[in-house]
């Protein structure tokens, strides 16, 4: 009887045990479930910040609170918890859209433009993957209307591109897409694309825009692909330039130390100091006790209504 009643208080405990490290598990998740929660809205939050920031915002440019939050981000206490939030200007990155116009031509200032950051991620990070410039008539094969490889005769050495013979070899197979990029990760498809490749050009190239680079928000060395003739120490004085006062028109390029006609002429149809609509890509993450939560968001503002729209939106 005894061996009975002990074995029974063993098994009694045994439940009790699992039963209490059942309840505190689910507590656990509960309140995971509950910050997790709770970060996110702080990270939505930080969006709707970024919102109305651009949205009440007539010049983006002068606004005290648009370069704190594009360099490097900026953090935000909301109800106790942390929120960072950075917004880049799509508007200043050389689009990989434009490669050709409207009428099907190519456009070689955007592919010359194309080649020189090449030229300049090469140079500078020799100890990284070669950068060939085979990827640029793919991004063109890949985003034109035809299914006729593209050959860049201006360019001496690797400059084919690839349409759907080449993509229907690889496996996984595809196809060409024969339309514009929707977003930037398409380019990952791209022929002569790595991730490692995309990782070290995403910051320089957008699919947003008409192709105008705006020089109050482009960045050294998307200047420096403007001309072949603008070296590193011209597109700093241009940086310098406009920390001190915005450009307000592209002809007070002229004005800039360094700046020749030569050079001047052959960017000012390639640049602007505003736009029509402006592009902005959003990243706000919320924090709460080690538990993080981002959105990824592109924003398209409309000048003239003070519209702001989200085109692209990703948790």
């Amino acid at each position: 009887m005894l061996i009975v009643v002990l074995y029974m208080v063993v098994l009694l405990g045994v439940i009790l045990f699992g039963f209490n490290y059942t309840s505190r598990m689910q507590l656990h998740n509960v309140d995971r479930l509950r910050k997790s929660v709770w970060a996110l809205n702080c990270a939505r939050a930080g969006l709707n910040i970024a919102i109305a920031v651009i949205r009440d915002t007539g010049d983006v440019q002068m606004n005290k609170m648009l370069p704190i939050l594009s360099s490097g981000g900026k953090t935000f206490d909301v109800c106790g918890k942390v929120c960072s939030l950075e917004i880049i200007e799509e508007n200043g990155k050389l689009n990989v859209n434009m490669l050709k116009n409207k009428n099907g031509r190519l456009n070689r200032t955007a592919i010359e433009q194309l080649l020189r950051l090449i030229d300049l991620l090469n140079q500078e990070h020799a100890d990284y993957s070669y950068i060939s410039y085979n990827l640029v008539p793919s991004i063109i094969d890949w985003t034109d209307g035809d299914d006729k490889v593209t050959h860049l005769s201006f360019v001496e050495s690797e400059n084919s591109g690839a349409e759907s013979a080449y993509y229907e070899q690889l496996s996984p197979s595809c196809k060409c897409k024969n339309s514009l990029l929707d977003t930037i990760e398409e380019l990952l498809l791209v022929r002569a694309m790595t991730p490692e490749i995309f990782e070290r050009m995403r910051d320089y190239i957008t699919v947003y825009g008409n192709g105008r680079i705006n020089i109050n928000c482009a960045s050294k060395r998307v200047i420096q692909c403007l001309s072949e003739k603008m070296d590193a120490a011209l597109a700093q004085v241009i940086i310098d330039r406009r920390k001190i006062k915005p450009f307000e028109s592209v002809a007070e390029l002229r004005d800039v130390a360094g700046m020749t006609d030569s050079i001047y002429n052959t960017i000012k149809q390639t640049v602007t100091v505003s736009s029509v609509e402006g592009y902005y890509n959003v990243t706000s993450r919320g924090s709460v006790d080690g538990l993080d939560y981002s959105i990824d968001a592109t924003l398209r503002k409309n000048t003239k209504t003070k519209s702001v729209e989200v085109i692209l939106y990703k948790e």
